[in-house]
């Protein structure tokens, strides 16, 4: 074993004048985040399963309405403080970690407080399902993402392996919780509780673990907070958008349309899921790399990326049609939208890995420009597309503000 082991690692080493990337690295790192992934990726794609065949798609869709809403109240969470707390972990400044935690829980208060009006808003509308949902939120809104930071500690100090290890759990104590509920009841206020049970729970424990057994450097990054708040501020409008389009589908449309929706933009959400392992292995390395240490290999990456993206989108579009049959078949009208929706993963899975130089290098107005003119560019055609064109105004969109993304990312790197 020990022989194969070197073989690979010169193997490896070999293949480095080709991909112009620390290839060693890239599978040791991705070897345990690709595993999570793959986890990540079934619980999820089992939980779709249940959720599709188990509940009515009007109930699956209201569920998708208020985690769309969720989505959107977490900005006040401070959800900049991710990237902070990994670079300033990435040069020894463990104990941003505590901070980070601390100043998430402080903010969310405020996301409860906004959680709360809306479920008055519904309670005076008539809605007493809705009011109860937003309720539910408003408990969870503080804990939620605060207790996750261990992720980005973790990724800070190259731990994939801890990391992993407790993402595993994590996915997996959700998916039996989720399922088993569907198992036992279609409400969907109990669902909801269940779904923010097992997100909160497991996330404060591996939180506690990683502090007690990693944490031993508590030095403070003076400048984190401040910087985890001016992505935070740019993050705004990038969640809206993310969200809006299902709040749109849902106010015009209704919740069935919803469902279809949801279910037509999960497989190429999850693809791109498995491709962001890619930002997490290299947001530590560019955080101590020059932009022209960065530049002098990047094109050539982003080449290799760029044909891993298409022949991953071809073989979805050729097999599309038969996983819905096999898992969705309540929802085979989803099949043409995720199948043209699936182009719309090579541009966001490029601009993505090129945004997180900007990010890493810590290029604020670089930051600031591409938020602002992505989001506000995807907004602006977002609405009237899918108030004219239903579903496929939706889709249209996300293909058009992907392409833009990139174009714009290319932009802001190269001035």
């Amino acid at each position: 074993m020990e022989k194969l082991k070197n073989k690979i690692i010169l193997l490896l080493h070999w293949s480095e004048k080709y991909t112009k990337t620390d290839m060693v690295y890239l599978v040791k790192g991705g070897s345990w985040l690709g595993l999570g992934q793959i986890v990540s990726t079934a619980a999820a794609f089992f939980t779709s399963v249940a959720f599709a065949n188990l509940l009515p798609p009007e109930t699956y869709g209201v569920y998708k309405y208020v985690l769309s809403i969720t989505g959107i109240l977490l900005v006040t969470t401070l959800l900049g403080m991710d990237l902070a707390v990994i670079q300033s972990t990435a040069r020894g400044f463990g104990g941003t970690l505590i901070t980070g935690v601390k100043k998430r829980m402080k903010w969310g208060t405020l996301g409860t407080i906004i959680s709360l009006l809306i479920a008055g808003y519904y309670y005076f509308q008539g809605n007493t399902e809705l009011a109860l949902a937003f309720c539910i939120v408003s408990v969870f809104m503080p804990f939620s993402e605060s207790f996750d930071m261990y992720n980005a500690f973790l990724t800070g100090k190259k731990l994939f392996g801890s990391q992993t290890r407790y993402n595993i759990v994590r996915k997996v104590v959700s998916l039996i919780a989720i399922v088993g509920t569907l198992f036992v009841t279609q409400n969907i206020l109990v669902v909801l509780l269940v779904y923010f049970i097992a997100l909160t729970i497991p996330a404060g424990f591996f939180l506690w673990q990683t502090v007690k057994k990693h944490l031993f450097n508590r030095k403070n990054d003076p400048k984190a907070v401040n910087y985890g708040k001016h992505l935070s501020v740019v993050y705004v409008i990038g969640l809206l958008l993310g969200e809006l389009d299902k709040i749109l589908v849902f106010h015009y449309l209704g919740a069935i349309n919803l469902a279809v929706y949801a279910l037509a933009v999960a497989p190429t959400d999850q693809i791109k899921g498995i491709l962001k392992n890619v930002n997490a292995l290299a947001m530590p390395r560019f955080s101590n790399r020059t932009p022209e240490e960065i530049r002098r290999t990047l094109w050539h990456k982003v080449l290799i990326l760029a044909l891993v993206i298409t022949i991953m989108v071809l073989g979805y579009i050729f097999l599309a049609p038969i996983f819905f049959k096999i898992f969705f078949p309540k929802y085979l009208t989803s099949i043409p939208y995720s199948q043209i929706l699936s182009i719309s993963l090579i541009p966001a899975v490029l601009s993505s890995f090129i945004y997180t130089i900007l990010e890493a290098q810590k290029d604020k107005a670089g930051i600031y420009k591409y938020n602002i003119y992505f989001n506000t560019f995807g907004i602006v055609i977002l609405i009237p597309l899918i108030y004219f064109f239903g579903i496929w105004g939706a889709v249209i969109s996300r293909i058009i503000g992907r392409f833009f993304s990139l174009g714009l990312s290319i932009i802001l790197l190269k001035r």
